[in-house]
């Protein structure tokens, strides 16, 4: 009786636990770190891919294909691969500053139904002085076919963006010298437009402040 007891009260005690702190989604997160710690250093302006499936704890209340608002969270796991297989997050670090998301836009395309596999590509398409940009795209193998595409804007805070990529572009003892001569790409004409319209907002809201 008494072990029944210490029993049902260890699930009890796991069952709030996981209820409060979501323990799958931190133990995907380690897995993601140790995964990519192991995996081939690349250069910042390189594009990684991180494969994925649609399983059942993924559809929406269809049951049929992929919940609209997963597609951002699995974009969490693509980051943690990102930013440590370029170094970005221990740069960021070693210059006392930190990250956090600013926006986020999606295009969704076609569906990713259940059971489907599919991959992340992620890549930085562009920076300011307090801003990196990054795009993913949700392809599913075979055809190639982007069924979604984001872009987000990562603030950095306590540290200065354009000396944290200058430092990952010229200081990458990694990638070889060709690699290590890329330039900061061009504005994107949709980042643009995107960047003009989160102002707009931006400027919006503040004259709405009392």
């Amino acid at each position: 009786m008494d072990l029944c007891l210490i029993f049902l009260g260890c699930v009890l005690i796991l069952l709030v636990v996981y209820m409060v702190l979501e323990l799958h989604y931190y133990a995907r997160s380690l897995i993601c770190l140790i995964m990519a710690k192991l995996k081939k250093r690349v250069h910042i302006l390189d594009e990684t891919r991180m494969y994925g499936i649609c399983l059942s704890t993924d559809v929406d209340n269809l049951l049929d294909h992929m919940n609209n608002a997963r597609f951002i969270r699995e974009l969490d796991f693509a980051k943690i691969d990102f930013n440590v297989r370029t170094g970005l997050y221990g740069k960021i670090r070693q210059h006392g500053g930190s990250v956090l998301l600013a926006a986020t836009t999606v295009r969704y395309r076609r569906l990713i139904k259940i059971f489907r596999r599919y991959y992340i590509t992620t890549k930085i398409i562009y920076w300011d002085d307090q801003n990196i940009y990054m795009e993913h795209r949700f392809v599913t193998p075979g055809d190639n076919f982007i069924n979604a595409i984001v872009m987000c804007k990562a603030r950095l805070t306590k540290c200065n963006a354009e000396e944290i990529m200058k430092d990952l572009l010229v200081k990458n003892p990694d990638c070889d010298v060709e690699i290590a001569k890329r330039q900061k790409p061009e504005l994107p004409l949709e980042l643009g437009k995107w960047i003009e319209s989160n102002e707009i907002s931006s400027t919006k809201l503040r004259s709405n402040v009392v």
